[in-house]
């Protein structure tokens, strides 16, 4: 793993897509919001793969994944009624109807009828098809849970969770970058990431 890369990589980025939303509204600040989430989620599994953590670092992976698959879905293809109940303040009463909003395969299948999400929907669908099973084992401490709780985790494991993470990150800035509205940002962030390969997942 090459933390050290991968902050200067992600740092580098923050500070290119570090604009306003180029919408004032609940639906764009929303979406705005959840990537942001899928970051901090990020945050946490780098921290936790320099600390040899593999089920906390697996468990904060499904989260990172599911953060930033909301905000794709929420900018998308979400209802009003649906932003709204997520930008509600927080309450027992909205936490209470913000239970109905869609899971994982459900906002994969909406995404996935939006044409100008095609690619984007590759890599969403190649990390949902290859890490949702075991990523789930590992939330509900399944076999991958006690098992790696049993055994010390080879460091390949920690390198493929730390490249997966890092590799979503990227992701989130492509979206933000997009939110911003400003023209070839998106391209800026891609472009950024052809220097740091040490920290992202292999070409596949």
């Amino acid at each position: 793993m090459d933390r050290t890369r991968a902050e200067e990589l992600l740092g580098h980025l923050a500070d290119l897509v570090d604009l306003t939303t180029f919408e004032l509204s609940d639906r764009h600040s929303l979406s705005r919001t959840l990537a942001i989430t899928s970051l901090h989620f990020a945050a946490s599994v780098r921290i936790l793969c320099d600390s040899g953590l593999v089920l906390g670092s697996a468990a904060v992976l499904r989260s990172q994944f599911e953060a930033l698959l909301r905000g794709i879905w929420s900018l998308h293809c979400a209802s009003d009624l649906q932003v709204d109940k997520l930008s509600s303040h927080l309450s027992v009463e909205s936490q209470q109807t913000a239970k109905n909003i869609p899971l994982t395969a459900e906002m994969l299948g909406a995404i996935n009828e939006v044409p100008n999400l095609a690619n984007l929907m590759v890599s969403l669908r190649e990390f949902k098809d290859s890490s949702w099973l075991p990523l789930n084992s590992f939330v509900h401490s399944g076999i991958h849970a006690v098992h790696w709780t049993k055994f010390e985790p080879p460091q390949a494991l920690l390198d493929q969770i730390f490249r997966s993470s890092n590799g979503l990150s990227v992701l989130a800035f492509q979206h933000l970058a997009i939110l911003t509205g400003v023209p070839r940002l998106q391209g800026e962030v891609v472009s950024v990431c052809a220097a740091y390969s040490s920290c992202l997942p292999a070409p596949r």
